[in-house]
């Protein structure tokens, strides 16, 4: 097994394991970090990573630290709650993130692995070196767009997932959404609901365009919009609701919930549907968003109110 000197580490993360120094008023619960080896060989459209931006994941900067530094950090950390390893689309990437798992393991912390799809054999060590969850991110739910998206056919994301379940079971494999990339949410629905009928948990980000991709100039969606696929995710995923069980208008928008006004006003009272969904600790705090809004996924407890205002705004 070979060694890995450096490493990418979120913003956020860096401050909480004290990397570097800074404010903030939402500590990250989880560290996350980026792996890659040469660059990405992806060309998904949203994405900074194959247009140079390689410090990028979305809008938040990835400093790099060595190893050996993140993991004598790590072991005097309090506040985290799980290790998140994001891994670039190249070959053999799954040996550099078990390499780290491996290297980190002694701080006790489960781990979660976000990677393209990669070979059984890949996902087996993986799951061996003591890795929980793992996500393939599907991302994009409009499947009439999803190549010129992703640049790669969506069976074999969903081919992925489905060798992921076997190798890691029901409830331990994950994918990501982005809404904003051109689908209705009707699509989106039912592609939340086409993954959790499978067994794999989907979370849910806004796309946020950045300067130098090929949709640098896209618009980033409606907060209502946004508000309804949240509601729609967390009623399917936790409520056992189902496409079909939704009300949509002509242009795909989401028009009832098939659920009663006191569901919907729990939905709205939680809070949690509105934060970042994703594994167990994850928070990701301005992810999506500044600290001074617009809030896509809140990084703490939303006022039932606003989001019930902004759930049927435009």
């Amino acid at each position: 097994m070979h060694t890995i000197e450096a490493v990418r580490v979120a913003y956020g993360s860096a401050l909480e394991l004290g990397l570097l120094r800074g404010r903030t008023d939402a500590r990250a619960t989880t560290l996350y970090l980026f792996v890659s080896k040469t660059g990405c060989r992806g060309s998904c459209a949203f994405c900074p990573q194959p247009y140079g931006g390689i410090s990028k994941i979305s809008r938040v900067e990835w400093p790099r630290f060595a190893l050996e530094e993140v993991a004598r950090a790590l072991t005097q950390a309090t506040g985290l709650e799980r290790v998140c390893i994001q891994c670039s689309d190249e070959p053999g990437i799954a040996s550099e993130a078990e390499v780290i798992v491996k290297r980190l393991a002694p701080a006790g912390l489960p781990f979660s692995v976000s990677a393209p799809p990669i070979t059984v054999e890949e996902m087996e060590r993986l799951r061996d070196a003591g890795v929980e969850i793992l996500t393939v991110p599907v991302d994009c739910a409009d499947k009439k767009r999803f190549r010129s998206v992703k640049g790669r056919d969506l069976e074999g994301i969903m081919g992925s997932l489905r060798a992921a379940l076997r190798v890691f079971g029901r409830g331990k494999v994950g994918t990501h959404l982005i809404v904003g990339l051109g689908e209705s949410e009707r699509e989106a629905v039912e592609m939340i609901d086409a993954v959790s009928r499978m067994g794999v948990t989907p979370s849910l980000f806004a796309f946020t365009p950045i300067r130098g991709t090929r949709m640098e100039n896209a618009a980033s969606p409606p907060i209502g919009s946004y508000r309804r696929v949240q509601i729609a995710r967390h009623l399917i995923v936790n409520a056992g609701l189902k496409a079909s069980d939704f009300k949509f208008g002509p242009d795909g928008r989401i028009t009832g919930f098939g659920c009663s006004e006191e569901v919907l006003e729990r939905t709205f009272d939680l809070g949690h549907p509105f934060m970042v969904c994703g594994c167990p600790g994850c928070n990701r705090p301005y992810f999506n968003e500044r600290a001074s809004g617009p809030f896509y996924n809140y990084p703490f407890k939303p006022d039932p109110k606003r989001v019930a205002e902004e759930t049927w705004s435009y």
